[in-house]
């Protein structure tokens, strides 16, 4: 137990993930022309697989602002004259559709849950103007760590993927990055298949200290009251 807690707390400061599942090596530099801004939502900063610091670990020209929406929508954020913006409005066009004298030069990414990215275009009006671009992926998304709205809904690192994809086409580096991103999921599922053990008697462990002792002996003799408490004026 000890030496799994250890683990648990020697961490890469580059992914942020336990050091025996670093895979900052598999990370590639990609030489991207498009400049790519992220404003991640506060909650995710500190997650563990958020996947914006890879992906601005790995692009030449990747900004990532993170902030509460207020202060983003109170920055001057350093959206460029050219700019588009990656969110699904109603009747946006596909990236992959625009001709090549159309496309942004740089594109803005939002960072969070659908949740929090649906407060942020409302909160901050830098973006309320910019031209609106969507994909359509090809194949679900493949962030299995985490839950996602549904089977065509990617994480930050694969919606960038897919939109450079669709952006340059000669651009070298986006797979090997992909390919890094499916590295971590598979690392890390096979870190909880090999720890399942652990983390279901921690789990249950967790919750006992909340009930009374007498529920976890033996109950021929026990009887339980529901009462509900009736706050009053």
């Amino acid at each position: 137990m000890s030496e799994l807690k250890n683990e648990v707390r020697e961490r890469c400061y580059q992914c942020f993930r336990p050091v025996s599942l670093c895979f900052c090596e598999a990370i590639p530099q990609v030489d991207n022309r498009t400049d790519i801004l992220i404003l991640q939502h506060v909650g995710e900063r500190r997650h563990p697989f958020n996947t914006a610091r890879i992906v601005q670990k790995a692009l030449r020209h990747c900004h990532l602002i993170a902030g509460h929406n207020q202060r983003l929508g109170m920055q001057d954020l350093p959206i460029q004259a050219n700019a588009g913006l990656l969110y699904p409005r109603a009747n946006a066009p596909l990236l992959t559709e625009l001709p090549v004298a159309e496309r942004p030069r740089q594109l803005v990414i939002i960072d969070g849950t659908w949740h929090q990215a649906k407060t942020i275009v409302r909160d901050v009006p830098q973006l309320r103007d910019l031209p609106c671009y969507r994909l359509t992926p090809s194949s679900p998304g493949q962030y299995r760590i985490r839950r996602e709205p549904d089977a065509q809904s990617l994480s930050t690192l694969e919606a960038t993927v897919a939109a450079l994809q669709a952006l340059e086409l000669d651009t070298v580096g986006l797979d090997q990055l992909l390919a890094a991103f499916n590295k971590m999921v598979e690392n890390q599922l096979g870190y909880l298949a090999g720890h399942a053990g652990w983390r279901h008697r921690r789990t249950r462990t967790s919750w006992h200290r909340y009930l009374p002792h007498s529920l976890f002996q033996k109950v021929d003799s026990l009887a339980v009251a529901l009462v509900e408490h009736l706050r009053t004026r």
